[in-house]
Parts: C-alpha cells; structure tokens; sequence
C-alpha cells in the first residue's frame, strides 16, 4: 500500500509539472516552442516512477494443464514414430544430432512439468520435492521409451546414449527450475 501511494505522489507531481508548464503557455509567459525544452528539463530532473513487469504471460501459461500434457504426448509421438520415417526426413545429416534432439525434448519436458508445478504452488506442497519427482518421472519416461522403442517399434533399437541425452536435458531442466524459480543462488 505504501509503495502505491508513493506512486500517486509521483504520478501527482508529474501532472502538476506539466499543468504549470501549460498555463505559463497559456499565459504567454514563455512561447510554445520552449515547451518540449522546459518539459523535457522538468522530467530529466524528476525521478520516473518505478516501472514493475511481472511475467504475467509466463505463469499464465504455466498454470494450464494442457501445455506439459500436450508437450509430453507430443513427446511421446515423436519417440515412438517408426524409424523408416524418420530417416525418410530431407536435410543435412549431421552425426548424433539425435542426441541433441532427446536433450532438447526431454529438457523442454522438465520445465514445463516443473513451471506448471512451480505455477501451482499448493499448500503443504513443497515445490522443491515437485522439482525432483519431475526430474525422476522424466528420466523415467525416457528409459520406458527406450524399452518401448527396442520391443515394439520396428527400425528402432535400444540406445544408452539416448537415455544419458534424456538424463542430460531433464537434469538441466531441475537445475534451471531449481535455482531461477526457488531463486537459491
């Protein structure tokens, strides 16, 4: 409350500059010209109100269910898309960039997860736990997945190397989770 009333007193000040500035206009005591000039003074030596953006969008979009959910199914498509398919995609083939797909995914995975968690933030909840068991469901999923892949999908094969990219994006999903949401340094 105290922090709005400094901001009308500001705001007051601002106004009552500018009401000053256009009745000595009106009066004629300086020209119209001078106008930006002794406003553009007036303002300079003035402090501006202090300007507060929140991430209103962010927490907006964290709090809904659907973004991880559909993150997560989406996930869950792509992983499990037969490799006659995949490999039937046109560009350049670059060497492991498969890896670097799961760490993207996975990492994704774990931050909406942990945000939507974060967004939450029910009583008696500690959202630190919610960090880990994210973290765990999804290192989880990508070794399910894995299996998956080995025994049901065709052109598919188990890989170690794609569950350490798994492990890798959703550690550094906890990581940034952790220490820019819990704001622990």
């Amino acid at each position: 409350m105290r922090r709005c009333n400094r901001l009308v007193k500001q705001k007051r000040r601002y106004d009552a500059a500018d009401r000053l500035i256009a009745t000595m206009i009106f009066k004629k005591k300086i020209p119209p010209g001078i106008f930006f000039y002794v406003h553009l003074s007036v303002s300079l030596l003035q402090t501006p109100p202090p300007v507060e953006i929140k991430p209103l969008y962010l927490k907006k979009i964290t709090e809904n269910l659907f973004v991880p959910l559909a993150w997560t199914i989406a996930v869950q498509v792509l992983l499990c898309l037969p490799g006659s398919t995949i490999s039937g995609i046109p560009g350049p083939k670059i060497p492991h960039f498969d890896k670097f797909v799961h760490f993207i995914l996975f990492g994704v995975l774990g931050v909406l997860w942990s945000y939507y968690a974060w967004a939450k933030k029910k009583s008696g909840l500690n959202v630190a736990k919610w960090f880990r068991l994210v973290f765990l469901a999804v290192v989880a999923n990508g070794i399910v997945l894995e299996i998956i892949q080995y025994c049901f999908i065709p052109d598919r094969s188990f890989d170690w190397w794609d569950i350490l990219a798994d492990t890798a994006g959703a550690a550094v999903a906890w990581a940034i989770c952790y220490f820019k949401l819990l704001k622990i340094n």
